[in-house]
């Protein structure tokens, strides 16, 4: 049996790099960032497409849907377009075309970590010279195709908001970012990593957005890098009950927006958290199965995205085997391991409490489990113990992945958490 550092999963698949080979225009690369092309080899493309059509399907049982699973229809449906329709090279022709991609070498990040880190990152400059550099740090299922639909706005807005220079990373093992040699590429050495990144790019302040894992690498930030982040923006600013919340929730006491709170976060916590379980103790494991099964690993994927997500919001085909491919390109161990190294309901609380501005965007409609409806409207009260906040916005609608499904609000209050900031 392969031991957790070794790679069970390039082996199986080539993803070749086409560098561009015309001298950059962008007078920012500085010589260790290189330009990037998406070249997946189509043969790793078709053998994957023949495994979706060998698909061996399940039985399923009478009862609610998603009580067990992703229901069997809808990974029939994907399975059959996946097979039939999904054109990968024009989904790569299109990321390809539409955003400055580019590849660079991190020195390692610490005694945890002591290996460099080669790191895929989208990098859109705005024409303005007083543009905002803003790092934007995805999750898991997710690279930084996330955030595709906000970033043509932000880099160059249509009205007379701030503008801003986008980096979005994928993380290592997430996309085009290679996956780590070894272990103890945790959320503290993220955080080196993509304060090294910003720094490369000669960003010396830079505002920051996170979501999901995101958060964990940002609460890190914001502490070591206090001095350099002008605003921390998350749709996930989490906080966790202390003993007095706990201690008032078991006898009543406390307020209604505290309990619809704890008890949407103890559904989740208690229900939807085992897919997380199983990343964080033993990925490898699972890994074999989903890296030999594309539309297994889609149907994983899925449930959890299910979960959290704003599902009035309907998805394409395209987008979830997309989003599916995207992680499966790379071998899902990668990705999936890094839970082992980031989650752990610690990391939710800061180290101490930032004085960097903090914007916290709240987006509701995650109705796919109704008692989930308030696990992201933490009280305001409760991020002011963490955080230094500067602007707060709750939503009705959103979901987990808000720049997916509201694009246009994530907009709205990224350049309303600036405003208030005087910019």
């Amino acid at each position: 049996m392969l031991s957790p550092s070794s790679s069970i999963l390039l082996p199986l698949l080539s993803v070749t790099v086409a560098i561009v080979r015309s001298a950059p225009t962008n007078n920012y690369i500085n010589g260790q960032a290189r330009p990037y092309q998406i070249n997946v080899d189509p043969k790793f493309i078709e053998q994957t497409r023949q495994k979706v059509s060998d698909f061996r399907t399940s039985i399923e049982l009478e009862g609610p849907a998603w009580a067990d699973g992703p229901p069997l229809a809808d990974i029939t449906e994907f399975g059959t377009y996946w097979t039939e329709t999904y054109n990968w090279t024009a989904v790569q022709d299109k990321m390809n075309s539409e955003f400055s991609q580019f590849i660079t070498t991190l020195p390692s990040p610490g005694e945890k970590y002591n290996l460099p880190v080669d790191m895929y990152f989208r990098h859109e400059r705005s024409s303005k010279a007083d543009a905002i550099p803003l790092l934007m740090l995805h999750g898991w299922p997710s690279t930084s195709l996330e955030f595709e639909k906000v970033i043509p706005e932000l880099v160059n807005p249509t009205d007379d908001s701030p503008a801003f220079h986008v980096v979005a990373p994928d993380y290592p093992g997430f996309g085009f970012s290679p996956a780590a040699k070894t272990a103890g590429l945790g959320a503290e050495e993220h955080s080196v990593l993509f304060a090294t990144l910003m720094e490369q790019l000669g960003y010396d302040k830079y505002a920051v957005y996170s979501t999901d894992a995101g958060f964990f690498i940002a609460q890190d930030m914001v502490v070591r890098y206090e001095k350099k982040i002008i605003n921390h923006i998350s749709d996930f600013y989490i906080v966790m009950p202390n003993n007095t919340d706990t201690a008032r929730y078991s006898s009543n006491q406390t307020t209604q927006e505290e309990t619809a709170y704890l008890n949407s976060l103890n559904a989740f916590l208690t229900d939807h958290t085992g897919y997380s379980a199983i990343h964080s103790t033993f990925p490898l494991s699972i890994a074999y199965a989903l890296n030999d099964s594309p539309l297994g690993f889609l149907a994983w994927m899925y449930q959890g995205y299910f979960t959290v997500n704003d599902n009035a919001y309907k998805h394409t085909s395209e987008e979830i085997i997309t989003q599916a491919l995207l992680l499966y390109i790379p071998g899902v161990y990668g990705n999936i391991r890094a839970y082992k190294e980031m989650y752990g309901l610690e990391l939710f609380a800061a180290k101490k409490k930032s004085s960097v501005p903090t914007s916290a965007l709240q987006y509701g409609g995650t109705d796919g489990y109704p008692a989930l409806a308030n696990w992201n409207y933490v009280p305001r009260d409760w991020v002011e113990r963490n955080a230094n906040v500067t602007y707060f916005a709750r939503h009705e609608r959103g979901g987990h992945f808000p720049a997916v499904t509201q694009p246009e609000l994530v907009i709205q209050d990224i350049k309303a958490s600036f405003k208030q900031l005087g910019y």
